[in-house]
């Protein structure tokens, strides 16, 4: 225990293990050797070594909990539960327990237990920092703002400078609409904890702030996705009025499609050691532009388009894309490695009604490994794979520009079409990024896309059947 106390977790083991071989019914070294053996991210070992404790003494409430622990974050939720219980059942006041709980049946998908777990650790503990911020990002989850910006709020009485809070509350306060508070909140994005963007700010030279930067070189970096370029890309004419040369930093897929485009006056590709690759004088990110034009739900800069297909490859692409019919390209999967991918991606399946309705023709705008579903489904649903020859976005660009509609899970095709003035549908899980707000049919971020939302978590083909209803009007209203 002394050892754990100083952080030396090694030498922590081998004295439980010598402890253990003195006594070898002694549970209580078991499980500090369990703990010590986590922070060394020896799991398996950790992982027996409380079951180890359990076997000697099933009375054992906190090997219970850290048991539970690990094999949560090992995604056996269930089982991850079921000693969560074991140990609350032990020890009826056990706040931790009930918090661990709660993180669990989250992830099984159980959100309105999970929230009365949360509020029950609160309820044994009243300062319990994690257990608030648990519980407000559980409640944004639902939807429920306000209430989740309290405990937000709540977590940060506690632990000031607590950065994940920060973030969170920013992406709540965005999502609610009040970009005022939350614009302030999303700087906390920054910190080394957070990891939402490269790290490079340890450059040396100052970060803009929007005064004038005449006579200087301002670098533009990406922070975060291939959507995010698109829909921050707007500010650049904005920034470029306050004078100096603007460069911007792009990532390959995205690059062609930037030339020309406003407000830049160079265009560097994006190094993957994250070092700028030209000479500067100042720094700013896409995403810090909406902070410093205090940009509110009233003043986005949402005149559209502002994104372009080539003329060259859009005339390409209209040779290929040569029906009568009503044209709609579809997009169903996002890039797996986000984070919410699981609830904001759906199966090319869901939108086999849509290819029923008369004059209707489906075109799959879709890269990656889950374009491969059109292959999949090639003898039952009717769609045309044209992705498979887009080189990068110029491509996908000049396919938008062929359609008639676009219909997209929340990615990057999304964003492009929106950008580009074109009529698109979005498709938005239960809890959405902030981005796309709440309730509202419409993206004040894009004047010509329409927001279709799940109702409940999950709920697909909830969703679906209203698209395929809006399109059977908007189709038979073109005829």
């Amino acid at each position: 225990i002394a050892f754990q106390s100083e952080q030396n977790y090694d030498q922590a083991v081998e004295a439980c293990k010598h402890a253990v071989l003195l006594e070898p019914d002694f549970a209580k070294a078991y499980n500090t050797m369990g703990f010590s053996l986590q922070k060394l991210k020896r799991y398996a070992e950790a992982i027996e070594s409380y079951r180890q404790t359990i076997r000697l003494a099933p009375d054992f409430a906190e090997a219970y909990n850290h048991l539970g622990v690990l094999l949560n974050d090992d995604e056996e939720r269930e089982q991850a539960s079921g000693n969560f219980r074991k140990a609350i059942k032990l020890e009826p006041e056990y706040a931790e327990a009930y918090n661990n709980l709660a993180v669990a049946l989250k992830s099984l998908e159980k959100p309105l237990e999970a929230i009365e777990n949360y509020e029950y650790a609160l309820k044994l503990d009243p300062d319990y920092m994690d257990a608030y911020y648990n519980l407000a990002n559980a409640l944004r989850d639902q939807g429920l703002c306000a209430q989740a910006i309290e405990n937000y709020k709540n977590a940060l009485r506690i632990q000031p400078d607590c950065a994940k809070v920060h973030w969170n509350l920013a992406l709540t306060l965005l999502l609610s609409g009040n970009f005022t508070e939350g614009w302030k909140e999303y700087q906390w994005r920054r910190s080394t904890d957070i990891k939402v963007i490269p790290h490079f700010h340890n450059c040396g030279k100052p970060r803009w702030d929007g005064a004038p930067f005449t006579g200087k070189r301002l670098l533009v970096h990406n922070e975060q996705g291939l959507g995010d370029i698109m829909q921050f890309c707007r500010y650049l004419p904005m920034v470029k009025e306050h004078g100096g040369t603007v460069i911007l930093e792009s990532i390959k897929p995205i690059f062609c499609l930037l030339k020309d485009f406003p407000g830049i006056d160079e265009l560097v590709e994006k190094t993957e050691n994250h070092k700028p690759s030209v000479d500067f004088d100042l720094y700013a990110s896409l995403l810090d532009f909406p902070y410093i034009f205090k940009t509110t739900t009233d003043s986005i800069p949402a005149d559209v388009p502002y994104l372009f297909a080539q003329r060259e490859r859009s005339e390409y692409w209209r040779t290929k894309i040569n029906s009568q019919e009503f044209k709609v390209g579809i997009v169903w999967a996002g890039s797996p490695t986000h984070g919410n991918d699981k609830y904001r991606s759906c199966a090319l399946e869901h939108f086999a009604p849509l290819s029923q309705i008369h004059g209707v023709k489906l075109y799959g705008l879709q890269k990656g490994k889950a374009a491969e579903q059109m292959d999949d489904l090639a003898k039952t649903l009717p769609i045309v794979n044209i992705s498979k020859d887009f080189d990068d976005f110029t491509d996908t660009a000049a396919a938008i520009e062929n359609m008639d509609l676009v219909i997209s899970v929340d990615t990057s095709v999304l964003h492009l079409a929106g950008a580009m003035g074109k009529r698109t549908w979005a498709l938005l899980p239960y809890s959405p990024e902030w981005r796309w707000m709440l309730e509202r049919p419409d993206c004040p971020w894009y004047p010509t896309m329409r927001l279709f939302r799940q109702k409940k978590l999950k709920d697909w083909r909830g969703l679906f059947q209203k698209v395929t209803e809006e399109l059977q009007i908007l189709v038979e209203d073109k005829k």
